[in-house]
């Protein structure tokens, strides 16, 4: 492999020389000199150490994205379609504006902390952390920072964030099933956290029923388990007669997708006896059958503002909004009808 000092070798110059080349800094190079070097660092492949480059000129070019998220049994973090999506629109950006993107997959509230602080970054992207973290990386780190998907406490710090409007979403799904007839239905969530995503669907969903002068369930609030069997069994729990629940609201499609899947399996008709909805519309809410009616949010669209937001941020740009709340809409397909009369 070349090195600086072989390409001074070839060139009969200083590696100092090739170095002020490559970084260019030639003010004081000759252009037969530097078009020499740059004939021959063509020649010979050169390709830079990019760690030197980030010692040379004290900054780094590397923006961390920290995904926290306990993976499904049986899978990770990445394959989940949501995540796949914004991760590769987030590359995409990051590496369009000229920087390089370095993730860590992790459920370890103490790993955040440690990563947070010890990698050399020019920037971080943090997706669906929790608020007691998000609050310490404020404190602890100097790099600019943008959580996605992230709520905060009320702790009088300042964060930039782009969120959807998860609480109207999941009024809108909840209304939509009050319109239906059902008055037994369950928020299906995928964590007890509080505030996080979760809570602000779930104020959505009691928000629904208030508004329509009812009381949610007292039982309505369940979480779906990350093992496999868990949920299998749970699904079937609520698939036998008497039926809990007349629909299923779930705060992410992938459950809502499996839930249909096993379901009809097991003979049970979506929805004939059940209506099945969801919050996201991942790819795959289009090819289940019946197709899922769910919450929309544009992932690259998110992707895009949080990376568009960070490089204001690194560059010491105005950021008009610091607080962004992206929109939503219902996609009413197939998964839901009328409830059956009691």
């Amino acid at each position: 492999m070349a090195t600086i000092k072989h390409i001074a070798r070839l060139a009969g110059v200083s590696p100092t020389t090739v170095s002020n080349v490559l970084h260019g800094n030639t003010a004081k190079v000759s252009p037969a000199v530097r078009d020499r070097v740059r004939a021959i660092v063509a020649e010979e492949n050169y390709a830079p150490n990019q760690g030197a480059v980030m010692l040379v000129r004290n900054r780094s070019r590397i923006v961390g994205v920290i995904l926290f998220m306990e993976p499904r049994s049986g899978s990770t973090a990445i394959e989940d379609p949501f995540v796949s999506t914004i991760i590769g629109t987030l590359e995409s950006e990051i590496r369009a504006a000229g920087y390089f993107i370095m993730l860590r997959a992790t459920s370890d509230k103490d790993e955040v902390l440690r990563l947070a602080a010890t990698w050399k970054l020019a920037g971080l992207v943090m997706l669906c952390v929790p608020s007691e973290i998000s609050s310490a990386i404020v404190r602890r780190i100097g790099s600019p920072v943008v959580f996605v998907d992230c709520y905060f406490a009320d702790d009088g710090q300042a964060y930039n964030s782009i969120r959807l409007d998860d609480e109207g979403g999941a009024y809108g799904m909840t209304a939509y099933l009050l319109s239906l007839g059902h008055r037994r239905i369950a928020f299906m969530a995928n964590a007890a956290d509080f505030p996080s995503v979760d809570s602000a669907r779930y104020d959505g969903y009691r928000r629904a029923f208030g508004e329509a002068g009812l009381d949610a369930p007292g039982d309505g609030l369940v979480t779906v388990p990350k093992d496999l069997d868990e949920r299998l069994a749970m699904y079937r729990a609520l698939a036998s007669e008497p039926r809990p629940y007349s629909a299923l609201f779930f705060s992410a499609d992938f459950y809502a997708v499996e839930a249909i899947d096993y379901l009809s399996g097991l003979g049970v008709s979506v929805p004939g006896d059940l209506s099945i909805v969801g919050f996201d519309d991942i790819w795959i809410a289009r090819l289940s059958r019946p197709r899922l009616t769910t919450v929309h949010q544009d992932v690259v669209a998110k992707g895009k503002a949080a990376s568009g937001m960070l490089m204001r941020l690194i560059h010491k740009e105005t950021v008009d909004d610091s607080d962004v709340r992206l929109p939503v809409r219902l996609e009413i397909r197939e998964s839901a009808a009328e409830a059956k009369a009691p």
